[in-house]
Order: structure tokens, then sequence, then C-alpha cells
């Protein structure tokens, strides 16, 4: 469970972050006025930024220690860093043919 606040100050549980992510854009342009003064739609704005931090950190956390190196250094990355990546995590995609191949899993 993860804990974000909105425009107000207000503390707010979000228990699935893809379920959030995708309610505040859709929300992001209501024009509708909340009792504190501010749209429904800034403080959807406001907390999709936070949503998306959390989305791209948690991200970054499962990356390969390899991938994780070269992003810290500053380094960019390369077709077969990403192909690598991809093949580790997602076993039925394309790239994962030559990640269980360079690997020795099959």
């Amino acid at each position: 469970m993860i804990t974000i606040k909105d425009i107000t100050g207000a503390s707010i549980e979000v228990t699935d972050l893809d379920a959030a992510i995708r309610q505040c854009r859709l929300c992001k342009d209501s024009p509708y006025k909340m009792p504190c003064g501010h749209t429904v739609g800034e403080d959807h704005a406001f907390m999709l930024e936070q949503l998306t931090a959390i989305k791209q950190q948690q991200r970054r956390e499962r990356w390969l220690p390899s991938t994780k190196k070269r992003y810290e250094e500053g380094k960019r990355f390369t077709k077969l860093d990403m192909g690598y990546e991809i093949g580790c995590h997602e076993a039925y995609h394309p790239a994962s043919i030559y990640w269980n191949s360079y690997t020795g899993r099959t």
C-alpha cells in the first residue's frame, strides 16, 4: 500500500497503482471546483506526478544489475541492453529467445 498526498495535503492510500494512474489521467482535465478552491483536475494532476514517479522507481528496482549500473553511470542504453532486460522479465517476449541463449537458460 502506497501513501500519497493530494493538493490540500490530505493523505491518500493507494492499493492499485495502475488503476490510480488511470483514474488521475481520466480526471486531470476536470473543471469542477473543490471546497478548497482548486479544481478537481488540478488535484488529479498533482497526484498523477507523484504516482508516475513511484511507478518509475518501482520499474528501476526490478532492473538487472548491469542495466542499473549503466543508468547510474549516465550511459545510454543500447538495443542489446533493452532486449536482455525485456527478455529477463517477460518470458514470452521475442527478446526472451536471445536472453535465454545468452544466459544459458531454456
